[in-house]
């Protein structure tokens, strides 16, 4: 059997460069990344500040690289891919699932999803003009769960390089269960390569994904990867060690972080503003990962951050979803 192809989800504030060259340094599994979105806006170079988090200077992985482009203006996302493909992406990515309320009302991420005739404009005048390949990523709509279904059937002529489905709703965030059923409807009736995403948070969950959706070879981890960045190794059974390995592993990719973190931000709140981001998915993976969480919230103090951080390590906790 073939190893899966794994995505590294795009997570706003969460998988930018910083986080993924950890990454990349300290564990294996992914096969490439979609970037957080960038939003689009008329570039004139491809030296413009917008797309600095997918500067190659600022980039050091072993796995590929997708931009991410939020757009409903065509010609915005046209010259923001013709800078991409100056800085070497041969692929960028479509967000047409991002279900924060405040960007569907703008009928942009999941919010396009209601109006196919719009989607299908946009693609049409994107497509032969961009160098690049395109890819999109989708949520099942925004109010519905047949808004994208319906619109599959006039995306099978387009030269799309991938669609990576997130089977939920926009307005459903991230809660509830993901609809297999309405994905499975979506692989029967797409011409293109599917990348699933959702809900993979184990390597017992994957299994079972796997053994219903056979023809997939490319999977998606999101929250579950920020969880347990081992996750991509369980699933591809990379690498070993012991409990304490690993441990040392975790410490090295949260100090390679945070140094980055002090090296590239101006103030300590910000700092400690962004580690409390990552904590709120790394205490779940932590005996007692929440009690840490909750004295790390209430500290804008590098200083107080770092100590209250180094004496939970020093008492060696267990990594519980580490075993799954």
């Amino acid at each position: 059997m073939k190893k899966p192809i794994l995505y590294m989800a795009p997570i706003q504030g969460i998988t930018n460069c910083v986080y993924r060259n950890a990454y990349s340094l300290l564990f294996d599994g992914y096969d490439f990344a979609v970037t957080p979105f960038i939003r689009s806006c008329a570039v004139t170079s491809n030296t413009c500040t917008a797309l600095q988090d997918v500067f190659p200077q600022s980039n050091d992985t072993r796995f590929g690289l997708i931009p991410q482009i939020l757009s409903n203006t065509p010609s915005d996302f046209i010259s923001m891919a013709k800078a991409l493909f100056g800085l070497g992406y041969k692929t960028v990515n479509l967000n047409l699932g991002c279900p924060i309320k405040q960007i569907r009302n703008k009928r942009r991420g999941a919010g396009m999803l209601p109006f196919p005739d719009e989607i299908m404009r946009m693609l049409n005048t994107i497509i032969p003009a961009i160098p690049n390949q395109l890819s999109i990523k989708v949520r099942l709509g925004s109010e519905n769960n047949r808004e994208f279904i319906d619109l599959v059937p006039l995306l099978n002529d387009l030269p799309l390089k991938e669609i990576i489905i997130h089977p939920r709703i926009g307005r459903q965030m991230y809660e509830g269960e993901v609809d297999l059923t309405a994905f499975a409807e979506i692989l029967s009736l797409s011409k293109h390569a599917i990348i699933y995403s959702g809900d993979i948070d184990s390597p017992a969950t994957f299994k079972l994904l796997v053994s219903r959706f056979p023809d997939i070879r490319g999977w998606m981890i999101g929250r579950g990867g920020i969880t347990n960045p081992f996750l991509p190794e369980q699933i591809k059974k990379l690498r070993g060690g012991t409990a304490q390995d690993k441990l040392n592993r975790f410490i090295n990719f949260h100090d390679e972080i945070f140094n980055a973190y002090q090296k590239t931000l101006s103030k300590p709140v910000f700092i400690t503003n962004k580690m409390k981001e990552l904590w709120k998915y790394w205490a779940k993976t932590f005996a007692g990962g929440d009690k840490l969480f909750k004295a790390i919230s209430r500290t804008r103090s590098v200083d107080k951050y770092l100590v209250l951080v180094k004496e939970y390590f020093d008492s060696k906790p267990e990594m519980s979803k580490v075993k799954a």
